[in-house]
This record gives C-alpha cells, sequence and structure tokens, in this order.
C-alpha cells in the first residue's frame, strides 16, 4: 500500500468512526511491537447481519470534504481538519486487498458531500457496482445514501448493497 493510500486511509477511517451504525469497540489498548493485535487501529468495525453472525467490515469515508456546514458533522465545511478523497477505484483495491487477506468481511461506505448530492451518490453507486459487478464481491455491503440525491441513483444502489442508511 503506498503511503498516500496510506494517509487517506488514516484520515477517511477516522472520519467514520463517528457515524454510530457501525461502531467500532472503543478499546483503546495500542501494540507495543512486543505483542501480537490492535485494537486501537481505526477502520475496522463490526456489525451483525439479519441472520446474527459478526462481521467484520472495512469502515470508511468516500471523502469528508463537504459542502455544508452541519453542526453536529465531523466534516462540516467550517471544521479546520485534514481532508482526503478515495478514488472509487481505490476503495475498490482496498476493499479486495483487506477482503482476500482475511481482514474483513465487507465494507461500510458513506462520504461527505462533495460538489453535491448527486455527484457523490454516483461515486458511491459505482464503487458498489464495480465491486460487485467488475471484482465479483459477495462480502457484505453496507452503503449510506446521502441526503438530497437522485431517487434513482438510490434505488439502483440498493440492487447492489446488502443494507442502506
Amino acid at each position: 500500500m503506498s503511503e498516500r493510500i496510506r494517509e487517506k486511509l488514516n484520515i477517511l477511517a477516522d472520519a467514520a468512526k463517528y457515524d454510530v451504525s457501525c461502531s467500532s469497540s472503543g478499546g483503546t489498548r495500542k501494540n507495543d511491537n512486543k505483542g501480537i493485535g490492535n485494537s486501537h487501529t481505526s477502520g475496522i468495525c463490526h456489525t451483525y447481519t439479519e441472520d446474527g453472525r459478526c462481521v467484520s467490515l472495512l469502515k470508511i469515508l468516500l471523502t469528508n470534504h463537504c459542502i455544508f456546514d452541519c453542526a453536529f458533522c465531523v466534516s462540516r465545511k467550517s471544521n479546520d481538519i485534514e481532508r482526503a478523497a478515495f478514488t472509487v477505484d481505490e476503495v475498490v483495491s482496498l476493499t479486495m486487498n483487506f477482503y482476500r487477506r482475511n481482514y474483513i468481511e465487507g465494507l461500510f461506505l458513506s462520504s461527505g458531500i462533495f460538489k453535491n448530492a448527486d455527484f457523490t451518490m454516483e461515486r458511491l453507486l459505482r464503487v458498489v457496482k464495480k465491486l460487485r459487478l467488475e471484482e465479483r464481491f459477495n462480502g457484505y455491503i453496507h452503503l449510506k445514501t446521502i441526503p438530497g440525491a437522485s431517487e434513482a441513483m438510490i434505488m439502483e444502489a440498493g440492487l447492489y448493497a446488502d443494507r442502506m442508511s
């Protein structure tokens, strides 16, 4: 993984942790290079499928750039934070690489609203379509819908996601 992708992953996984519909454990124990595991690393969360299975998900934002200034949101326009954005191909590649290494069983994908709602929703839709149709990814996908996006795009995204919220 390139250093730039690693930087984006750190920024966009950290920003995604505020979405409580899929929470991490909240653990703060870090690996001190003398043991195995790391309960502090962001980016992996756990959720339950409708049949009760617990699955590990890569939990990221497509971007934390946002045109809005919602007071409750960490990605709001006025917040002085480091910004980043993945390309569609970067999200697909990360997901497939993590999945092949058995780090995750699926993807939780949300986003700040970049340019406008339809532009952002179209990029999210491209991610899930590419995963399902080109990569033949059969893992779990939880996709956040973008407020104000066209109903047609949201309906199409629902054909590829296991869960939407």
